[in-house]
């Protein structure tokens, strides 16, 4: 209860932990709770994927800062206790809260921070389980082919243009006659649970000129692994929380 109902300023990670625990548990309620017209709703997906990539930056942060303190380990150019943390990325300290790339952030949490403290970590908080899960390694990787800085999940159309189409609920396939049309609607129907719907563009012939179909799997692999990370940054955070800073 402490950890609840004392103020931001009274936390050793400055709010990190806590406010990715809102944003971690704002995720799974949109995600367990369709609105209304879900199904039908284009890009419904992306603030649920946002909610759960952003508690994952804000859980490495907490776990940053949190390390440093606990661990009196000092960053690149301030002490442990800086108001300023710092992360080391490619080779160079950077400002930690200017820093939104979430497998750099785990890079330094992981290789600069846990697995080199273990041993410290052990004897702090000899009740927690300090190791690597390399399953969250790889997923880590997933999820940053498509969104390392925080912006792929919150625009329509990003640096990654490249990859942003992949995004779309609406997605184009060709049908430029009426007999691949069929086709194409009869694979849909059997593959797709929920049924789907399709946009058709012709001309004043009534040829095909454009043709969208409703994709309810946009990107399932990065949705899973955003909804895994998530998870297991909120269990690792409360771990934390509990074992090393004695907060509860």
């Amino acid at each position: 209860m402490m950890y609840l109902m004392t103020g931001i300023e009274m936390h050793p990670d400055k709010g990190f932990g806590i406010t990715a625990d809102a944003y971690y548990k704002s995720a799974k309620h949109l995600m367990n709770n369709h609105f209304e017209d879900y199904n039908v709703t284009p890009q419904a997906e992306m603030p649920q994927n946002f909610l759960f990539r952003h508690a994952i930056e804000l859980y490495l942060k907490s776990l940053i800062i949190i390390f440093h303190r606990k661990l009196k380990i000092e960053y690149g150019s301030v002490p442990y206790n800086s108001e300023e943390p710092e992360v080391l990325a490619e080779g160079k300290w950077r400002k930690l809260y200017s820093c939104h790339f979430i497998d750099k952030l785990y890079d330094y949490w992981l290789n600069n921070l846990l697995l080199p403290c273990i041993e410290q970590l052990k004897k702090a908080a000899p009740s927690a389980d300090w190791q690597e899960n390399k399953g969250i390694s790889d997923l880590i990787s997933v999820v940053c082919k498509y969104d390392q800085d925080s912006s792929y999940f919150r625009y329509p159309i990003t640096k990654s243009n490249n990859l942003d189409h992949k995004k779309y609920t609406m997605q184009k396939f060709k049908a430029s006659k009426l007999g691949e049309f069929i086709n194409e609607i009869q694979e849909t129907k059997n593959e797709s649970k929920n049924g789907t719907f399709t946009m058709l563009v012709v001309d004043e012939e009534d040829n095909i000129t454009k043709a969208f179909k409703n994709n309810e799997n946009v990107l399932s692999d990065v949705r899973d692994a955003l909804d895994k990370i998530a998870f297991y940054f909120n269990c690792i955070h409360i771990m934390t929380r509990v074992t090393l800073c004695d907060s509860h």
